[in-house]
């Protein structure tokens, strides 16, 4: 797995997954009731700490996104709605009927597509920190552009612990081949899927209400990329949702406080 660029995910199996003719890396672990993770945009690696955890209860699934990682992509697949489709596809892959599921920003975003395709597949589903609703309006930006930041403003934006590893450059010239090719075709692909509209899908707030399983929404309370309003409309959207907001946690709530939303999670 070394070679991979996946270190810190040597507790699991890292493999290939064929896909309706798709090839993707699919990340496994644990044992327990099947859970299927939707990574974000620092791609499943950056998840590696809560999927630890939550392969102590579960039976951990964890594809790479169609043009992340090393997954391939159709040049079909540019929307997050067709990565919708594509993890139903996924699901039926692996024979998952309704796994619990949690996605984290990107990919709650892609979670959220995905269950109001089929709102039957889920069991239970986690929307932590997602994207995916209009993210301004004429007066006022919700969600800070991404691309419009710097690799260490982002860092420093997207969790209130350390960055992670790639947020800053004097560090990603340090690191491994297989690890920089990574992360550049994490943000190749963040992107194609995100760029315009920008992390969003003007049509999503108008389907949230077939999602049928429970749902959480979670929050970082110290999140510095989504502002209050753009909170507000997830909750207007998805009022059937409970909504729990984590202290002392970012963006990426999954790497600042792994321990809380995994035991959230499991609870």
């Amino acid at each position: 797995m070394d070679s991979d660029g996946l270190e810190e995910l040597r507790f699991g199996t890292l493999s290939t997954l064929d896909v309706l003719g798709t090839q993707i890396e699919l990340f496994t672990a644990g044992s327990g009731a099947p859970l299927l993770f939707l990574h974000g945009l620092d791609g499943v690696e950056g998840a590696a700490a809560l999927l630890a955890l939550l392969a102590k209860d579960f039976t951990v699934y964890a594809p790479t996104h169609p043009g992340f990682g090393n997954s391939a992509r159709p040049t079909r697949l540019n929307r997050a709605d067709d990565l919708g489709y594509f993890t139903l596809d996924v699901m039926d892959a692996l024979g998952l009927a309704d796994p619990v599921v949690v996605g984290v920003s990107f990919g709650a975003w892609v979670a959220a597509e995905t269950f109001t395709k089929e709102p039957a597949r889920a069991s239970r589903l986690v929307l932590a920190s997602p994207l995916g609703l209009p993210t301004a309006n004429r007066r006022a930006q919700h969600v800070a552009d991404i691309f419009m930041l710097s690799r260490q403003e982002l860092g420093r934006r997207m969790q209130v612990g350390a960055p992670g590893p790639g947020s800053d450059m004097g560090v990603l010239t340090r690191l491994p081949e297989a690890q920089i090719r990574r992360l550049m075709r994490n943000d190749e692909a963040a992107s194609l899927y995100g760029w315009t509209p920008y992390m969003s899908n003007p049509k999503l707030a108008d389907r949230l209400h077939r999602i049928a399983a429970p749902t959480l929404v979670a929050w970082g309370a110290e999140d510095a990329l989504i502002a209050a309003p753009y909170r507000e409309a997830w909750r207007t959207a998805l009022p059937q949702a409970e909504v729990e907001t984590f202290a002392a946690a970012g963006h990426r709530i999954h790497a600042d406080q792994p321990a809380a939303l995994a035991a959230r999670i499991a609870s």
